[in-house]
């Protein structure tokens, strides 16, 4: 549940001058599977890289404006990363359930996609946070809730 609400909210931070030429870096990594190989699903494992990374760290253009999601979305399909989303009319906001046929879940009950924007982990969904030029954008699959890819939220009480 957590994971979902730190994904889905949405508030439109970042908002800036809109149509720019803009770069950023994204990478996306699974390496926590590395670490707990043991939990997912048998069927899944020839999707996993040997050293985790799916998209190791790159610069990419985007037009500020775009969203996090929008970047995922342009990379993937430049790169042939299959990616699965669902819209989620309640928050206004896309839901990354699947990145390179990995799910949540795929690997335990506290598995999935999150994003950090310079560190940062956003409470909030990825097509909500519009990036600004030189931002670092990563996206982690998580096997505990976000507290083994450094998101702090975890952890709060």
């Amino acid at each position: 549940m957590l994971l979902w609400s730190c994904l889905l909210t949405g508030c439109g931070i970042g908002k800036g001058d809109s149509g720019k030429p803009a770069a950023c870096t994204i990478s996306i990594d699974c390496q926590t599977i590395l670490d707990n190989i043991g939990d997912l699903k048998e069927t899944k494992k020839e999707f996993v890289p040997e050293d985790g990374w799916i998209l190791p760290e790159m610069e990419v253009k985007f037009t500020t404006g775009d969203t996090v999601f929008d970047i995922l979305k342009k990379i993937c399909g430049e790169k042939n990363i299959q990616l699965s989303s669902k819209y989620t009319p309640l928050y206004k906001s896309y839901y990354v359930e699947g990145i390179n046929q990995l799910y949540e879940f795929d690997c335990g009950k506290n598995s999935g996609w999150m994003y950090s924007v310079n560190g940062e982990f956003p409470n909030y969904g990825a097509s909500s946070y519009k990036p600004k030029d030189g931002d670092q954008i990563e996206w982690k699959y998580t096997c505990n809730l976000g507290s083994d890819v450094g998101n702090p939220y975890k952890d709060k009480k």
